[in-house]
């Protein structure tokens, strides 16, 4: 019985994987060279040698790394004056993830990108971590603002990260329950190197408590987008512009923790509450804040954004049924963009 639930949900989820393919036209623009080499080639999971150790804030919490790959990326392709321009997989699938743990509850998450031996990948060394996004299928979750389309078969959109590499931690008491669901990841990576990039992993770090542990409290992911239920990929053009998206609040209750996602060039994310006024979070974007995002012509890129992050008694904001939600991402471009983004994680304590 067991395997045939697999075999179903396996069929599920491919069938959704091509029809979302085909309707948001995923892939990567004329001017940027293309991986042919599928994810479903490659083994989904392989596991270093497992730490466990405390880790705040949460009490007694264990750690375990897992590696997802490896992932290959062609050589960037080369321009008539000798420079070279950049390479992208484009959107990959890796289905049936291997998860730190089952009947439990994470309570933090953090994505890197290293190569085979450890080492980390990233700008300085011509390799990014473009987006990745990890969805949970079945077990009862469905996606709360992309539920009934084609994107919301893959399941429950619970954490997502690009190239800043922004650490998701839950404040003590909470985190995102996990039980029998399937974990499934879409990912892009880019090379911006003349030869292959090849042997890359995507490397997440997970803390995580027993669900016994006594006064934890689920978190319901809320995932806000200004190309809800697409690719979430938008066009900018050059100079200063805004992307928005509203959310009409259907999972009520207490925001513990919020964060968003944009792409150089991206000023910051807002989240604010359209019917109150109240801003509930602006996540800043940070630019060349350490070596590793540092380019080989020597400018700064996106490093890190802003987070907000409050507990039971003190939230980030309440949010109440019917109440409009309103994402924007705001933008100073050198240049137009087909590959922008806007995207929010919003973290809800719904009892």
């Amino acid at each position: 019985m067991r395997g045939t639930k697999r075999t179903r949900a396996l069929v599920i989820a491919v069938l959704a994987t091509v029809l979302f393919v085909m309707a948001s036209a995923t892939g990567t623009s004329g001017a940027q060279a293309h991986d042919d080499h599928d994810a479903h080639d490659n083994p989904t999971t392989t596991m270093p040698p497992s730490s466990s150790t405390t880790s705040p804030p949460q009490p007694g919490s264990q750690t375990t790394k897992i590696r997802y790959g490896p992932y290959n990326v062609q050589a960037a392709p080369v321009n008539p004056d000798g420079t070279h321009g950049h390479a992208h997989t484009g959107n990959r699938f890796s289905f049936f993830i291997r998860k730190p743990c089952t009947n439990c509850y994470v309570t933090g998450m953090t994505a890197n990108l290293v190569y085979q031996d450890g080492r980390t990948a990233g700008w300085s060394t011509d390799a990014q971590l473009h987006h990745m996004v990890m969805l949970a299928q079945g077990g009862g979750k469905t996606d709360t603002t992309c539920a009934v389309s084609l994107f919301g078969l893959l399941g429950q959109r619970f954490f997502a990260s690009g190239d800043e590499r922004t650490p998701v931690i839950s404040p003590p008491g909470y985190g995102y329950f996990v039980g029998q669901e399937n974990w499934h990841m879409i990912w892009e990576l880019a090379n911006h190197h003349a030869e292959p990039q090849n042997g890359l992993f995507i490397e997440m770090t997970y803390n995580w408590v027993p669900a016994s542990t006594p006064g934890m409290t689920r978190v319901t992911p809320v995932w806000m987008d200004a190309d809800q239920c697409g690719d979430s990929e938008i066009s900018v053009p050059a100079g200063a512009s805004s992307r928005s998206w509203t959310w009409n609040v259907n999972r009520p209750g207490r925001i513990i923790g919020a964060g968003g996602h944009i792409h150089d060039g991206g000023v910051n994310v807002t989240v604010q509450n359209a019917t109150t006024g109240q801003m509930i979070c602006n996540s800043v974007a940070r630019y060349g804040e350490t070596p590793l995002y540092i380019g080989h012509h020597g400018e700064g890129h996106l490093s890190g954004m802003g987070v907000c992050t409050g507990t039971r008694a003190n939230p980030v904001a309440t949010v109440t049924r019917g109440q409009r939600v309103t994402l924007t991402g705001n933008y100073n471009m050198p240049a137009a963009a087909a590959d922008q983004m806007a995207i929010a994680l919003l973290y809800i304590d719904q009892t």
